[in-house]
């Protein structure tokens, strides 16, 4: 079986390209073959190969590509993310032009249950083809690189945020909150990683960090390094203004790292405040908190072993992988009955 998932454009590394990467990985065993492209890169070929067409992101590429999916007469998949969910399910004015592909589509996937029941609130016709399937967490080993190797001592206390900088992930949220902790702390470090996919935010952080000798931004970095940096970090944040699930957070919850993350849709459904991690509202709130994973290392083992039980109990690699065949392998074999809600 064929499957090409098509991803949003302009993103070339990312927590979709994970996902989906992951995907391609522990579903060719079991003979489903999986090509990935973006939308902006896309072409007819493809969509003539294709068994079955897989969307992320049902505004930014869903909604342009249904129209191909039905001149092919292939059924389609939406994944829906969290700004689908959170941000253009919400607005009159982008809700509308989502409708053509969430009518269609065959299946629709959601990360957390909310943000299902969210959907089947606006489409009630939805709700009997949409899945939640948890993520599975599959970290790589790394490069082997050290604190040293990233230019971080070890006496320092990191702060870890992995985002592309765009301005739903909101990178500069945590900049002022951690200068004011470093101020009092002055081992506290706040390293910043991720491509600019938004030539404005990029030129804020450039600018904020520039003259700063506690914070770091390290632009791209590949994704082997990115384990790395997971490991030498003592917090991984997450200051988005919209969530699905994040693979940052849940790829750090894995090796029992701590994490501090806003207070939205999607974090709220990973995270437990006080229990697996830590969530704020507002600029005092993460002050106070990072200030306490600072000071108090019994916090943060106990935020640790909450993480590492999250995963072991909701995010099993094999539950993602056997859902995915079966929810393929039933829309296959209905195929070209595809789902074409009136």
């Amino acid at each position: 079986m064929n499957i090409l998932i098509v991803l949003p454009p302009n993103q070339p590394s990312g927590g979709n390209w994970t996902y989906s990467g992951r995907l391609q990985r522990n579903l060719r065993p079991h003979g489903i073959n999986i090509t990935i492209k973006p939308l902006d890169q896309v072409s007819d070929p493809d969509f003539s190969a294709a068994d079955i067409i897989h969307a992320y992101n049902a505004y930014v590429t869903g909604r342009h590509i249904v129209k191909d999916a039905k001149r092919h007469n292939k059924p389609l998949v939406l994944t829906m993310t969290g700004t689908d969910v959170n941000e253009h399910l919400g607005h009159p004015d982008t809700s509308a032009t989502m409708s053509e592909a969430v009518d269609y589509s065959s299946a629709i996937v959601f990360l957390t249950l909310d943000a299902k029941d969210r959907l089947a609130i606006i489409r009630p016709k939805a709700a009997d083809k949409s899945y939640v399937i948890n993520l599975g967490i599959d970290l790589p080993q790394g490069a082997g690189k050290t604190r040293a190797d990233f230019d971080i001592a070890d006496d320092d206390f990191l702060f870890l945020l992995v985002a592309g900088l765009r301005p739903v992930k909101r990178p500069l949220d945590a900049f002022e909150p951690l200068k004011r902790v470093h101020e009092q702390h002055p081992q506290v470090r706040f390293v910043l990683v991720g491509p600019v996919l938004d030539d404005h935010v990029g030129a804020e952080v450039e600018a904020a960090f520039a003259d700063s000798p506690f914070a770091r931004y390290l632009g791209s970095v590949p994704y082997e390094e990115i384990a790395d940096l997971y490991r030498v970090a003592d917090v991984v944040m997450n200051t988005s203004s919209s969530e699905g699930l994040s693979h940052a957070l849940l790829e750090a919850m894995s090796i029992g790292k701590a994490v501090l993350a806003s207070d939205v849709p999607g974090n709220r459904d990973l995270i437990t405040d006080g229990e697996n991690g830590f969530l704020y509202d507002d600029e005092a709130a993460l002050t106070e908190k990072a200030s306490l994973l600072v000071t108090d290392p019994l916090v943060v083992e106990k935020l640790s072993q909450g993480a590492l039980k999250t995963i072991a109990t909701h995010f099993s690699l094999e539950r993602e992988r056997d859902t995915f065949l079966e929810m393929y392998r039933s829309i296959r074999q209905c195929s070209p009955c595809s789902s074409q809600t009136p």
